[in-house]
């Protein structure tokens, strides 16, 4: 019997079947790499936004060991239509720019308070860096979203949580499909990286924030 629970709350990032065919979503993978110490609960769904989370969390019961959060992308996703803002100058796209990631960065810190005080750990995903086409797109959108970034990290800091940065396991191509979700390939890395993270961080890349 598995002695740990390890729940996946939030988007697509973690609720991926859809997007990986005959392969195995992030959750079966997670649940092959930890058994039989974790018990892995799928609460993510597909297309979620950051007002979904409590609704997850009502259906999560006990007290899981880890929480894995990935929300915010959705979130972004209804801002794309500034890629194509035509401005009459810069300070009017950056300051649409910092109302949008000042509303986000509240919202975020909401959501993951909420979440760790329902876990023995929270770790939060940051959103990768998508692969939109055109490759314009592609190129634009890494700066509003290392914004969006830079506020999951701080709420990380702030609330001392632990944080996964999802742009540095999925880089290349081969590791998304329809432009923003992840492929089987994806979903192999992110469960891989998460499994890593359950055991301390075992195999991972690590730095540490420090704030006063």
């Amino acid at each position: 019997m598995a002695g740990r629970t390890l729940a996946l709350l939030g988007d697509s990032i973690l609720d991926n079947a859809p997007y990986t065919g005959l392969e195995p979503d992030t959750a079966t993978h997670l649940q092959r790499l930890l058994e039989p110490d974790w018990d892995v609960r799928l609460l993510a769904r597909d297309g979620a936004v950051m007002r979904d989370v409590p609704h997850q969390l009502r259906r999560l019961g006990g007290r899981p060991d880890l929480a894995v959060l990935s929300i915010g992308g959705n979130d972004a996703i209804e801002h794309i239509g500034l890629l194509d803002r035509h401005a009459s100058g810069s300070a009017e796209v950056l300051d649409e720019l910092l109302g949008i990631v000042d509303a986000f960065a509240r919202n975020y810190e909401e959501v993951a308070r909420a979440v760790a005080e329902r876990a023995e750990r929270t770790l939060l995903c940051t959103i990768y860096d998508v692969r939109l086409e055109p490759a314009r797109y592609a190129r634009l959108v890494r700066v509003p979203v290392a914004l969006l970034d830079d506020a999951i990290i701080r709420t990380g800091a702030r609330l001392g949580l632990d944080v996964l940065d999802v742009r540095g396991v999925c880089t290349h191509d081969a590791d998304f499909v329809l432009q923003i979700e992840p492929s089987a390939q994806g979903a192999a890395k992110i469960a891989a990286a998460i499994a890593a993270a359950a055991r301390d961080g075992a195999g991972l890349t690590a730095a540490r924030v420090f704030t006063g």
